[in-house]
């Protein structure tokens, strides 16, 4: 009936640096060498060895090492069980004095935040006396993060001189740029090359599919697999293809208590499907296909949730207490289970929950949003607009 999206946790935890080891657990590098560390080696305790602090370029993946006076500051404040470290005032420049690191808790990795947006991994490397260098495992994940374990085939192991001389964070990235400020509207011309465009489908005896992109982070859905992409309801889709024919610049659609505005760009047969409150997007595209093809996409999401309601009869009257409608009537939208309490809502209309992190809206279970179950009867594997923080505590285990 359902599967968990946590598929291999207990690895990515590992390469994520979620364990439940504390602070001052093992280092998620080693070291070697016959020379010792200068610059940002911080003398450590009981063995004559040294700690060395260092960060990862999310965007390059180049490892740097603070210098000696913000590893002595990160340093103290590691022993002192402390949590925010400010690294202004050291006399290092202007970037440092907009640098807080964030030593995290038991189980969280360190995290330098830079004020104004920005982050980047940190850990603390134990280092023996005489070693030379430190090998780190790091690992890409919609940017580049260091590991606290190996795992093969995931994570690549990176060797880190300890004599080069450390390596300033890079200047400040520029500003976001404006929500949707790349989206080219419709203009008069594409209007008039969509018009022909469909009536030379129309010809064809072609009727228009949309579906919406499963993978809302992608910055490329022409390159995703047909199973990336999936379909509306029959209403919805008729909605939008009827605004599409009309001309409009967009078509506004309900999904559970949610509204969106799906946005036609350019004369092309895509746009986006926008919540411009939340700032929240998703690619769409409109394919042209026989009406057959229509009737079968849209038919196979009903079978599929006819099935697993013979198979579990709970289903069949379950529904979203949210928007009060059921599972079964609202065949196309994405279903998330919360792993603590086992409630199961709408996607869509538990995601303004989930952005701030609340608790179960049914039982008010404290619930870890970035760990949840999806609901396989249903078509999407995709269940929230865009990925949540990653700096959420790990979930907690299992009920007995």
């Amino acid at each position: 009936m359902s599967s968990l999206i946590t598929a291999g946790m207990s690895e990515m935890r590992a390469i994520f640096g979620m364990s439940s080891s504390s602070r001052a657990g093992p280092s998620p590098a080693h070291a070697s060498g016959s020379t010792s560390g200068s610059g940002s080696a911080a003398r450590g305790s009981g063995s004559g060895g040294s700690s060395v602090w260092i960060s990862i370029d999310p965007r390059s993946g180049e490892l740097s090492r603070y210098p000696e006076a913000a590893a002595r500051r990160l340093e103290q404040a590691h022993r002192n069980h402390e949590r925010q470290v400010r690294l202004g005032g050291l006399g290092l420049g202007p970037i440092y004095e907009t640098l807080i690191v964030d030593l995290g808790g038991s189980g969280e990795r360190p995290v330098q935040k830079r004020v104004g947006g920005g982050k980047r991994d940190v850990r603390r490397v134990e280092t023996p006396a005489g070693a030379s260098e430190v090998r780190v495992h790091v690992v890409r994940d919609r940017g580049w993060r260091i590991s606290d374990d190996h795992v093969a085939g995931v994570t690549e192991e990176r060797l880190f001189s300890l004599e080069d001389a450390p390596l300033p964070p890079p200047p400040p990235p520029p500003p976001p740029a404006e929500f949707l400020s790349t989206f080219h509207a419709p203009t008069a011309e594409d209007l008039e090359e969509r018009a022909a465009s469909i009536a030379q489908q129309d010809i064809q005896g072609l009727v228009g599919l949309w579906e919406w992109c499963r993978d809302a982070e992608t910055h490329n859905p022409g390159r995703l697999a047909a199973d990336r992409w999936a379909v509306y309801s029959a209403d919805v889709n008729n909605e939008i293809e009827l605004a599409f024919r009309n001309g409009a610049k967009h078509a506004e659609i309900a999904v559970g208590i949610r509204s969106y505005e799906v946005l036609f760009e350019g004369a092309s047969m895509a746009g986006k499907q926008v919540d411009k409150r939340r700032k929240k997007r998703r690619f769409v595209r409109r394919r042209a296909v026989q009406m057959e093809e229509r009737e079968a996409a849209l038919q196979s999401v009903e079978s599929a949730v006819a099935a697993a309601c013979a198979e579990d009869p709970s289903l069949a009257d379950a529904e979203c207490v949210i928007c009060a409608e059921s599972f079964a009537d609202t065949y196309a939208m994405p279903v998330v289970r919360l792993r603590e309490c086992g409630h199961i809502f709408h996607g869509a209309c538990v995601q303004d929950l989930a952005d701030r992190r609340k608790t179960c809206p049914y039982c008010r279970a404290q619930v870890n949003w970035k760990y949840v179950e999806e609901v396989q009867m249903f078509s999407a594997s995709s269940n929230m607009d865009a990925s949540l923080p990653d700096d959420l505590p790990p979930p907690p285990p299992p009920p007995v």
